[in-house]
């Protein structure tokens, strides 16, 4: 009798272990969110432009599906928002197949509100029947005509430090003689055609930066650069 007692208990181990082998995980709501908290656009660096289209980077949680799939965004009205619905034209965004990573577009247009000022626009991800959102869904966008810090700054302070202020990028802008430094090694995953400069150019610009200000400090002994506005205002320019 225990012989045929362990015999139905071995028979019935195996069956719930090859029922437990079948069993597979399914991702039955893939979700997408921003990468980013904030995103920050001067036309400073495009001065004849009239408008410039951005694209907000997202990244999927769930599995990957092998077909391109779309989502849309919409602007929320609160506080945070100072732009005009004319101001700006939202475009379907789109999580390319066997992708993590997707972009929404929006066109940030220009006139004379925008050059003289910041223009302030929150943005949130709307959930669909193919991609549902997680919490970090919204986004605040600002752009203008003027000089503000650049939203790769977390990628250029590396090369040019951490403190920002508009007189040290106007510094930076005449020792180099460009207005904008497209390097970031995050953005450049999705939208690799406006992050297209390399760490080594980057590089590069920054050894030219820091011998223009190691020129005008021995030139200027009793008033080396400092910062002029922002966090940092009154605090000696260095670099790493």
């Amino acid at each position: 009798m225990k012989k045929l007692l362990v015999i139905i208990s071995g028979t019935c181990l195996l069956f719930a272990c090859k029922k437990s082998q079948v069993e597979t995980y399914t991702d039955e709501a893939p979700a997408i969110y921003f990468t980013l908290t904030d995103y920050s656009y001067s036309f400073m660096s495009d001065l004849d432009s009239t408008s410039r289209t951005i694209f907000l980077p997202v990244k999927l949680s769930g599995s990957l599906h092998d077909q391109e799939r779309s989502f849309s965004m919409e602007a929320v009205y609160d506080t945070n928002t100072t732009a005009k619905p004319e101001w700006y034209e939202i475009k379907p965004g789109y999580l390319p197949g066997n992708s993590v990573n997707g972009v929404v577009p929006i066109v940030l247009k220009r006139n004379a509100t925008v050059d003289t000022s910041l223009v302030k626009l929150r943005l949130k991800l709307k959930p669909g029947s193919a991609l549902d959102t997680m919490s970090n869904a919204s986004v605040q966008v600002v752009w203008t005509g003027m000089i503000i810090q650049p939203v790769n700054w977390r990628w250029l302070r590396y090369y040019f430090g951490t403190p920002f202020s508009t007189g040290w990028y106007k510094f930076i802008v005449n020792a180099t003689g460009r207005s904008t430094f497209p390097y970031d090694g995050t953005l450049s995953r999705t939208d690799p055609v406006t992050w297209w400069m390399t760490a080594g150019q980057i590089q590069a610009y920054a050894l030219q930066v820091k011998e223009a200000l190691q020129a005008y400090n021995a030139a200027n002994p009793g008033s080396p650069l400092r910062h002029d506005d922002g966090q940092y205002k009154g605090e000696l320019v260095s670099m790493p």
